[in-house]
């Protein structure tokens, strides 16, 4: 008999990325010739980790305290500052006048997650997700005790689905009364698709109209790939900037990873940030957030903050170069990648930029089986398999393109 909790006995980790991966390290390992394209992180064309040198240099720079003493559960003021300017950079003024801000740090961009599900719905309830989405939210709905409905990212354009994201948010609000939504964007993970502005207006006008009547709407919107987008720094602010548009009823909460933007992966860093004309709702947000931090991880990196605050605050303009040059390398990756598939014939979803493309097939779990065998792994997800492009040089870029294709064709998957 377990003794584990009837709840507890349902709980089954599959498909996991990080065991993916770690298989696929160890069997590069043992044979170079192995196509490691799993774990969103970025490496060089040399196939090293990549490692921001700004980024490194603080780090060897603060002294004994500021990397191990405890901080407090929200984090240092410094902290969120310095996330506050670099997230909204020029625009951060008209931010402070129209809007009410709080933050909590969190670890990694999943913390953030992982809160907002904790404290923004009742058990039983449900979060409303993409149809094509970073598997590990269902996950974070679970242990939050709720479920889960799904828009359909697409339409028949290969656009964002406006008509389904309104129907399903409509249909949320009647059958519970208020609405929590995310949305990954730009670089969509494990698509790779960046909504537009327009689209971005449209998402604006929606949320409003839904929320006019009192219905609380909150929009969890996950960013942590927002300083990969190829349109850069001003454009992908210029769609944030949106957000003062919201009527008092709706909450943005952002989640920033430090992971991502910064390749603090394994420090686990991030920060979770409330958005909203409503200085109650911001109250609420620290509360409430503060509360289930301290509960669940008591504190985050005192390293990992002071790291981050340094860098965007002290060495922001150099820092802001190497992810020039951490963005080409992945534009260079993408470009490579589409070509080829498309002169092969490799269909996939809408691609923009970012560390991920998706490949539909009819059977994602047999394909990744057969990948194996040929040296390359990729990671199974629901509708098909997702290659990293951040991982994998450019000749593994033509390799894994013509792999897929032949494998794909062989088997009629």
């Amino acid at each position: 008999m377990s003794i584990l909790s009837d709840y507890a006995k349902k709980k089954e980790s599959k498909g996991n990325a990080l065991q993916i991966g770690k298989e696929a390290r160890e069997a590069k390992a043992l044979n170079p010739n192995v196509i490691d394209s799993t774990i969103g992180m970025l490496y060089d064309e040399n196939g090293k980790f990549l490692t921001f040198k700004s980024v490194e240099a603080v780090s060897l720079e603060l002294s004994a305290s500021e990397k191990y003493s405890y901080g407090s559960t929200a984090g240092d003021p410094k902290y969120h500052e310095a996330l506050y300017k670099w997230i909204f950079k020029e625009h951060l003024k008209e931010i402070k006048e129209s809007m009410h801000l709080g933050c909590i740090a969190t670890p990694g961009g999943s913390g953030a997650i992982c809160n907002t599900f904790s404290n923004y719905l009742d058990c039983g309830q449900k979060v409303l997700l993409p149809s094509l989405m970073w598997t590990n939210y269902i996950q974070m709905a679970n242990e939050a005790h709720l479920g889960y409905e799904t828009y359909e990212l697409f339409d028949e354009n290969g656009g964002f689905n406006l008509r389904d994201f309104e129907y399903k948010v409509q249909l949320l609000k009647h059958e519970q009364g208020r609405v929590l939504i995310v949305i990954n964007d730009p670089c969509q993970n494990p698509t790779g698709y960046s909504m537009s502005y327009v689209e971005w207006i449209s998402v604006i006008d929606i949320l409003n109209s839904v929320s006019r009547d009192g219905t609380p709407v909150i929009l969890l919107y996950d960013m942590a790939y927002i300083d990969y987008d190829k349109r850069g720094f001003d454009a992908s602010r210029k769609n944030i900037m949106l957000f003062k548009n919201f009527n008092e009823n709706v909450m943005t909460i952002l989640a920033f990873s430090g992971s991502k933007t910064l390749g603090l992966y394994g420090l686990r860093i991030g920060a979770q940030i409330g958005l909203s004309r409503s200085l109650t709702a911001i109250s609420d947000f620290k509360q409430a957030n503060d509360f289930s931090a301290r509960g669940m991880w008591s504190g985050t990196s005192t390293l990992g903050q002071n790291i981050i605050t340094k860098v965007l605050t002290e060495h922001s303009e150099s820092f802001a170069s190497e992810l020039e040059y951490a963005r080409k390398l992945l534009i260079d990756r993408a470009n490579a990648f589409i070509k080829e598939a498309s002169l092969v014939g490799l269909k996939h979803y809408p691609y923009d930029c970012g560390f991920f493309v998706t490949i539909p097939c009819k059977n994602p779990q047999k394909l990744f089986e057969l990948l194996k065998k040929k040296n390359l792994y990729i990671l199974p997800i629901g509708a098909g398999i997702r290659v990293t492009l951040s991982s994998i040089t450019l000749d593994e870029v033509y390799r894994a393109v013509h792999i897929i294709k032949e494998t794909m064709d062989e088997c009629e998957i």
